[in-house]
Order: structure tokens, then C-alpha cells, then sequence
């Protein structure tokens, strides 16, 4: 499904306040996108590369939580992965200090603002489920994108929740590999339906 982003207006400074970023309404898209699965498969490469012990099935279920989430925000895909990859070792049970999941998200600080925009999100475990984690990371760095101009450098900054140098050049390193890897996706197996390339490739069931 494809989905438009509004911003309800200018919000405060930080995460906890963008309970003013509206979610948007779905609206279903009629056609099937090949770039996308090949996306996907970037992503599941990435993600099992950066956790050897992360099963392929569990690494899919995964990618396609990205991409439905960076659909749903209008962020890249390829971002979100390497947040993932960045923040938690693509680890769904991954806890620090106060963060959690995937993409630990910070639930003392934005915990108001989820629990308004997402109805599946009400406790700490809900959080921690991976599609939930993905949204809500996704849906935070998205309001820091728009409130930083689309200056990705610093919303990254931001979601990391201060100036971090080596953070932001490694999860843009990161994007850029993923976006050369898809290159290569497209020029083997170009715009045809997976099933008849990558699917035989990978053996998926």
C-alpha cells in the first residue's frame, strides 16, 4: 500500500512532540513493483551479513516491515535498514539503557507520542515486536527529516539523540552499499517477476 505523509503543522522541538505528525492514510496501490523485491532482497543480504545468526525467513519478514514502513513515511528504505543495522545488529530483542528493538526506539522519550499515533502500541512489549519497532522508528525519523528541511545528515543526528560524526558516516556508508548492491540486483535479473530469478537464486520456498 502506498501512503501520503502530512504534517499537521510546525511542531516543538523534539521526538516526544511530533504526536502533531499525522498518520497517514493507506491508500492500496494496484500494481506489483519488481524494484522492490529486489529491495527487499538488498535488504535481507545486508541484514544477514551484519547478524550471522539471523535465519533468512526472519530476515525477510523483516526487510518487508522496512519497506512497508518507508512506503508508509516517504523515507529510503536503504535508510532504515542500516539504522536497524547500526542501532541493533538487526537484533529484535535488542534493550540498552532506554531504548528498544530493532531500531531502538527510545520509549521514555517518545513513549506520548506513540501511543497516539499507533494503536498497537501501548506498552514497552509492543514496542519490541519487529513491524511495531520498524514503524515507530521509521515514523520518528521521518519527523526528524521534515524538521531538519530533508537534511538527513542531522536528522540522523537527531534520532541517534546527539551529534554523532562516525554514527552518521557509517549508516550512510552503509546506504550507499546497499544501493550499489542493488545495482548489480538489477542488472542480473533486470525487471523480471522473481519468481522466475531470484526465487530459483535463493531457493525460496
Amino acid at each position: 500500500m502506498a501512503f501520503c505523509l502530512v504534517l499537521a503543522g510546525p511542531a516543538s522541538a523534539e521526538g516526544e512532540r511530533y504526536d502533531r505528525l499525522e498518520v497517514p492514510v493507506p491508500v492500496p496501490l494496484v500494481e506489483e513493483n519488481p524494484s522492490r523485491d529486489l529491495e527487499a532482497e538488498v535488504i535481507v543480504a545486508a541484514f544477514t551479513r551484519a547478524n550471522k545468526s539471523l535465519d533468512r525467513p526472519t530476515a525477510s519478514k523483516y526487510a518487508h516491515h522496512v519497506l512497508e514502513a518507508a512506503l508508509e513515511f516517504g523515507v529510503d528504505p536503504f535508510m532504515i535498514a542500516s539504522i536497524i543495522i547500526r542501532e541493533s545488529t538487526v537484533r529484535q530483542n535488542a534493550r540498552s539503557r532506554y531504548a528498544l528493538g530493532l531500531m531502538q526506539v527510545n520509549w521514555k522519550a517518545h513513549r506520548k507520542g506513540l501511543t497516539k499515533a499507533f494503536r498497537e502500541i501501548n506498552t514497552a512489549d509492543d514496542l519490541l515486536k519487529p513491524r511495531n519497532n520498524v514503524l515507530a522508528g521509521t515514523y520518528i525519523f521521518s519527523w526528524y527529516l521534515n524538521s531538519c528541511g530533508g537534511d538527513v545528515d542531522r536528522a540522523l543526528s537527531r534520532y541517534l539523540g546527539r551529534t554523532g560524526g562516525k554514527y552518521v558516516t557509517k549508516v550512510q556508508l552503509c546506504v550507499q552499499d546497499m544501493k550499489k548492491e542493488l545495482e548489480k540486483y538489477r542488472k542480473k535479473y533486470g525487471t523480471l517477476p522473481l519468481c522466475s530469478t531470484l526465487s530459483k537464486a535463493y531457493a525460496i520456498e
